[in-house]
């Protein structure tokens, strides 16, 4: 009888460890809607001004590649280094990169952080991130809210360069 009663105080021991365990990784997925990507990547004018310069040539290079196949693998999207490595592989694109003052790690993190927000704005309830107290994070929400428009945009004509085998 002992050893049954051990037994059952041990399995609700272990019970109680999963029930904590499960409810701290509920609360770390609750913050994971704010990447880091986009709270540490302040957005500027500037920036947007580049991309807007890095689309023109984007679409005057999009006619030579119009029958070419685009992928998507969400693995490239997935951090600043993956899409980075990824871009330095496009030497027509790393050539508009260095005619318009950005590297591809830099092009990677803003078109990240500008994806991230507009995504988040988008499709996640403000309450999700009000409370955020990061300010470069909230100042790019401020930012995405006012170009939100110009920025997908200018997104879309670079991603198909970028994607095109």
């Amino acid at each position: 009888m002992l050893k049954f009663v051990l037994r059952l105080f041990l399995f609700f021991l272990f019970v109680i460890h999963i029930q904590l365990t499960m409810a701290e990784e509920k609360e770390t997925d609750n913050s994971s809607l704010i990447l880091p990507l986009i709270t540490n990547y302040p957005l500027t004018e500037d920036f947007l001004l580049k991309l807007e310069k890095i689309e023109k040539e984007c679409k005057n290079l999009l006619p030579e590649t119009k029958n070419d196949l685009i992928t998507y693998d969400s693995i490239i999207h997935s951090s600043i280094e993956n899409y980075a490595t990824y871009i330095s592989s496009k030497p027509k694109f790393v050539n508009i990169l260095k005619e318009n003052n950005i590297t591809p790690k830099d092009f990677a993190a803003g078109t990240l952080a500008l994806k991230e927000i507009s995504t988040l704005l988008t499709f996640v309830p403000e309450q999700e991130y009000s409370t955020e107290k990061n300010t470069i994070f909230l100042n790019n929400i401020e930012f995405v809210k006012k170009h939100f428009y110009k920025a997908t945009i200018l997104l879309e004509s670079c991603e198909k360069l970028i994607l095109s085998n």
